[in-house]
């Protein structure tokens, strides 16, 4: 299969965002922006036109996605909650895991049925509390899986067939059958990053079902075809890969999300650019993120 990077393209950066913790990348089709959060700086970002906007909130906001009823979902540290912008006015509606206080929400994803994958970890990194929860539009919250200390990058194959979750500090990325009615079944083991490229952080797939797969402390991306084979790799001027998402007119932009958090000066110096919103063109497509509630 030949490069799905385009020729002489490397990352360049998108906005200079010096994102502690730069995660949850969303390409919103009815704006042409791209959204993304800073879990550990509080705030909700997006670019559009070259322009960057910006909301503060009084806690980590982990994931943003679409409403199909207006405004957005998004995840906070303990809740489930509709945003509604530019005012940046919260409604909480969930809250799965009161008697785990130490955990918060991290990833998130939203199939063509419009349902709510979103995953929760320790904020510690210490313990294996962390869960993988299916959220329906009725408010249905159910906990389809567990033992993760860092869930991370929920995403489903192009047919919705398969859902992809990973164990980050395990270096882990299990997949799961998924059937008509959105239930999980069998998962297994599908990719181990070894040790020394780090450990796998956020994922999408694109339109042929390869998974591309963020990098913490590996200084890359990785494509695997839907086989689980390495296809190829994005070297990376920066360590800490988080997450990435397809976006641009016609879906070929990768928009990748990056991190300083864990670099120590001597580090940030050598990486002037972490924490960086990044953007490459590719020789692929990404498909149109559903909105959550949309009745497919």
């Amino acid at each position: 299969m030949p490069s799905l990077i385009a020729p002489h393209e490397k990352p360049r950066v998108a906005h200079p965002a010096g994102n502690i913790l730069g995660e949850g990348p969303l390409w919103d089709e009815t704006e042409q922006a791209l959204y993304w959060v800073d879990i550990k700086g509080h705030q909700l970002q997006c670019l559009a036109n070259g322009n960057v906007r910006q909301w503060s909130l009084d806690e980590e906001i982990t994931s943003v996605h679409r409403h199909a009823e207006g405004g957005f979902i998004v995840t906070l540290r303990h809740a489930i909650a509709r945003l509604q912008l530019p005012e940046g006015t919260l409604e909480k509606w969930l809250t799965p895991e009161p008697e785990l206080p130490g955990n918060r929400f991290n990833d998130a994803v939203v199939d063509a049925h419009g349902n709510l994958w979103c995953g929760t970890m320790d904020d510690a990194e210490s313990h294996a509390s962390g869960s993988l929860y299916r959220v329906r539009p009725d408010g249905d919250c159910q906990r389809q899986d567990s033992g993760y200390i860092v869930t991370n990058g929920p995403v489903l194959s192009p047919q919705g067939d398969w859902l992809y979750h990973t164990d980050t500090l395990e270096r882990l990325i299990y997949r799961f059958a998924v059937d008509k009615h959105g239930n999980l079944s069998g998962r297994e083991p599908f990719i181990r990053i070894p040790q020394d490229q780090g450990c796998p952080d956020g994922m999408t797939t694109d339109r042929d079902g390869n998974l591309w797969v963020c990098q913490f402390g590996g200084w890359r991306i990785s494509v695997f075809d839907s086989q689980g084979q390495l296809h190829e790799e994005i070297p990376m001027p920066v360590a800490n890969i988080t997450s990435c998402t397809f976006g641009g007119p016609d879906l070929s932009t990768l928009y990748i999300t990056t991190a300083r958090k864990g670099l120590d000066d001597g580090a940030l110096a050598e990486q002037p650019d972490a924490g960086a919103l990044f953007a490459i063109e590719t020789q692929t497509h990404g498909a149109p993120t559903p909105a959550f509630a949309t009745q497919a």
